[in-house]
């Protein structure tokens, strides 16, 4: 599985959207790929919590390389 590479601007390190929704992917399936188990619980609970920024566009706006499109 290829690992992100993150951009640094402004000395503070921004994604870009696509980047956020790759690193959801890869924890939905390191996820799936460990036995029931609190560390599987706190994959999927990062994933989850990257969903729902996704929906805010404010959040998105201020913290993502390019603002939400």
């Amino acid at each position: 599985m290829p690992l992100l590479q993150l951009k640094l601007i402004d000395d503070q390190t921004r994604y870009t959207h696509e980047e956020l929704v790759q690193l959801r992917r890869q924890m939905l399936r390191y996820a799936r790929s460990l036995q029931p188990g609190p560390e599987r619980n706190a994959r999927r609970k990062i994933a989850r919590s990257l969903r729902n920024l996704f929906r805010n566009k404010k959040w998105l706006d201020a913290n993502t390389a390019e603002g939400s499109e």
